[in-house]
């Protein structure tokens, strides 16, 4: 039984006869043909070129080719044939290549013009987007708008105007800029709305961005800025307080900067002045109630009218020393609280304000009721920084420096002392100072001051004083009965170095010394045995001695205990 012949061509001998078709109809990839347009369609062109073949071609490569007329079905056009894709007779084909040529040399003429050329952006690629002037052109991110864009949904496929910043023949490559063109254009438009603004002009405006510092306002493509200062007379945190973006806001042009093109508005200034109404309103000694408007470290701000506030200095809170070192203890914003005006300053638009003047000051009754030099019983509240607090009468507080501590501890020494007491310690000190409400005690004054006793001394005189302890540096003394007590150095022991031992004295030895150098206000004082040798010496030399006579120093001061002893 003979086989009927299959008739229908396999899939490969189709292709191969499809390949041999093309290559008759003279169509090559990588080549420029003549195509007809045999249908229009919403997003795409569909070319006949001939050999049963056809392509579509996105509309888009036709809109910014420079092509003056409308696409109609039956035009003849110069296409490219990328690729001829599959036995179906569909290819690749692109408008954009075929005028490439044509084209370039256009928008080359255009970059050395430096004009603008039209087209679309058609999508994301690495580092930008991809645009079509008529031949892919690459735009760079930085290059796409004056600020970081996220969503760029709204740019695609629209007309839009580009600037060439880079053309490459060889690789066929264009960069394109966006952001330029908005800048000039930006440009233009604030420099044309600037000539029309002037200084104490009225305006409307929209709140376009808000900082810490203030906000900027756009007055019609041309943003200005308005300081917080200038948003209201009131107290504000932060501009945030009061505008929001996108706000419509009336301001006035307060300042105008020709040389950088620079416009400043003001809010508060469309409203009168309230610190007018201060000089008739308000006088100093005023009792006055206001509302806390801030709380710094320093004291607090209290509005005591729409607009006008004044500073509660720290110091003025509290008679207390104690409570006033931390405001934000005692006040809070938006309370209400009663205060006394100090003092206006109308020039710098001040006030300064008082809430303790309003009770009686507890320090005019303590400092009669205890006079410098009185004994007091009280309780260490408080040890910071080397000072303890001791509490008084009223909330008064009076302070222990480490140097009060001691006559003979000072500097590193005292400030270990302070270590020995604790709070709620009972003790007896002095009151040594009361000025300027600040108490000042003392306990190494509680049995008097021991530079009492030289209240009439000078440097030269000459002290008796009583030996207290001896060391390799020196020998400790008191000076008289109840002077205080001082180190004789071992250099200012004795004229010899080798009497210049301190061994050579006990404790409780007499011993006489001169003094050297005395500040009863520093309570500082220096002795030396030398020093008082050496006196000696120069008188007995003067009395007894002569440059001519040969006799020694010993001979000399043997005359001179000779005839003391004589006289007695």
């Amino acid at each position: 039984m003979n086989q009927t012949a299959d008739t229908n061509p396999s899939s490969s001998e189709f292709d191969q006869l499809l390949s041999e078709s093309l290559s008759s109809s003279n169509l090559k990839e990588g080549s420029i043909i003549k195509g007809i347009i045999s249908e229009i369609e919403d997003d795409a062109v569909v070319v006949d070129v001939g050999g049963k073949t056809e392509g579509r071609i996105p509309k888009r490569e036709f809109i910014f080719l420079k092509d003056k007329k409308e696409l109609e079905v039956g035009d003849e056009i110069d296409v490219y044939l990328d690729k001829i894709e599959n036995h179906n007779g569909e290819c690749i084909l692109s408008r954009s290549k075929a005028k490439n040529r044509e084209i370039w040399g256009e928008i080359e003429k255009s970059f050395e013009a430096g004009e603008l050329v039209e087209g679309v952006i058609t999508g994301k690629v690495k580092g930008g987007l991809s645009c079509e002037i008529g031949i892919t052109a690459f735009l760079p991110g930085s290059q796409i708008d004056t600020r970081p864009v996220r969503d760029i949904s709204h740019l695609l496929n629209v007309p839009q105007k580009f600037k060439i910043l880079k053309m490459d023949a060889k690789r066929n490559n264009i960069v394109v800029s966006r952001r330029s063109v908005l800048e000039e254009l930006h440009k233009e438009t604030r420099e044309e709305r600037f000539s029309q603004m002037a200084l104490g002009d009225i305006v409307d405006g929209t709140v376009k961005a808000i900082t810490d510092y203030g906000a900027f306002i756009d007055l019609g493509g041309y943003d200005s800025l308005l300081h917080s200062s200038d948003i209201t007379y009131k107290r504000i945190g932060h501009p945030s307080e009061v505008l929001k973006i996108s706000q419509q806001v009336k301001v006035k042009i307060i300042k105008v900067d020709p040389e950088k093109n620079r416009v400043s508005v003001g809010m508060k200034q469309l409203e009168s002045d309230p610190w007018e109404a201060v000089k008739d309103q308000f006088k100093v000694d005023d009792q006055v109630t206001g509302i806390v408007t801030n709380v710094t470290d320093y004291g607090i701000f209290i509005e005591i009218q729409n607009g006008v506030e004044g500073l509660c200095h720290k110091d003025m809170l509290t008679w207390s020393q104690k409570q006033n070192s931390k405001p934000g203890n005692l006040f809070a914003r938006s309370q209400s609280v009663e205060c006394k005006i100090l003092e206006i300053d109308y020039e710098k638009k001040r006030l300064s304000l008082g809430i303790k003047q309003l009770t009686d000051n507890p320090w005019i009754k303590f400092n009669e009721a205890n006079p410098i030099g009185t004994i007091v019983d009280t309780e260490i509240t408080a040890i910071k920084d080397g000072i303890i607090f001791c509490g008084l009468e009223d909330d008064i507080d009076g302070a222990i420096f480490a140097k009060d501590l001691s006559w003979e501890l000072s500097g590193n020494d005292a400030k270990e002392e302070v270590k020995k007491y604790n709070v709620g310690d009972k003790i007896k000190a002095k009151i040594i100072s009361n000025e300027n409400e600040k108490v000042a005690l003392s306990i190494r004054e509680l049995d008097g001051n021991p530079f009492d006793e030289l209240k009439d001394k000078k440097k030269g005189d000459i002290v008796t004083c009583t030996v207290t302890d001896t060391d390799s540096y020196g020998v400790k003394v008191a000076i008289g009965e109840n002077g205080p007590k001082v180190v004789i150095k071992k250099n200012d022991l004795a004229i010899q170095k080798g009497d210049a031992r301190p061994e050579r004295w006990a404790k409780n030895d007499k011993l006489d010394a001169m003094i050297t150098q005395i500040d009863a206000s520093s309570l500082k004082i220096a002795l030396s045995i030398r020093a008082l040798e050496e006196q000696n010496e120069a008188e007995a030399m003067e009395k007894y001695g002569s440059k001519d006579s040969g006799a020694s120093l010993g001979d000399i001061l043997g005359k001179a205990i000779s005839d003391k002893k004589s006289e007695e």
